[in-house]
């Protein structure tokens, strides 16, 4: 294989973009990473992995460390843009949330439903879907919230803000990273 056929594919339209944009994982960022997918009840949190949580418990976390950052955009970056699907998992958040939404890392719409390509987006490491986008939107700035960190792209590795899968954005030290990579890309 070549080097262009490891990348993901990226799509010709011209994309949404912001001066900061924030791409968010959900698994292990906004609940417990142990999530598991049913065909018939969908997706939910494991009762015996992460008993006693809840899918976007710590969605109030993420809305109070953007509350004093109104312009700055989200972008799903998550396996869930594949199942269940960028529009369904957004229907799952608040209003005042979802408009801050401007895309996610795939999007069958925007990047086709051809088999081939949404296996290449599968089998390429989260930080280098990420980096495409980027690539692709060309925001002033970007952060990402992510626990998926095995073969981040090292140019991008101080963008990054690493959660443990566990606690997500509920670690003060998430928080604390989180907040000051947000206030140095409004100062920069």
């Amino acid at each position: 294989m070549t080097s262009s056929q490891l990348e993901p594919y990226i799509p010709a339209s011209t994309p949404r973009s912001a001066d900061l944009i924030v791409y968010l994982d959900l698994d292990g960022v906004l609940h417990p990473e142990a999530v598991l997918w049913h065909p018939n009840r969908g997706i939910y949190m494991s009762p015996y992995e992460a008993a006693g949580h809840t899918l976007f418990e710590w969605l109030p976390i993420l809305e109070e460390e953007l509350a004093p950052y109104p312009s700055a955009a989200l972008v799903l970056s998550s396996s869930w843009c594949v199942r269940p699907g960028y529009a369904k998992t957004l229907e799952r958040l608040p209003a005042h949330l979802r408009a801050r939404f401007i895309g996610g890392t795939y999007h069958k719409r925007v990047h086709g439903a051809d088999p081939w390509t949404l296996a290449s987006f599968q089998s390429t490491p989260r930080g280098m879907q990420i980096l495409a986008d980027v690539r692709r939107r060309k925001p002033r700035h970007w952060i990402a919230l992510d626990d998926d960190v095995e073969d981040w792209p090292s140019q991008a590795i101080d963008n990054l803000v690493a959660c443990e899968g566990t606690t997500g954005l509920s670690s003060p030290e998430v928080r604390r990273e989180l907040r000051r990579k947000l206030v140095r890309s409004t100062v920069a």
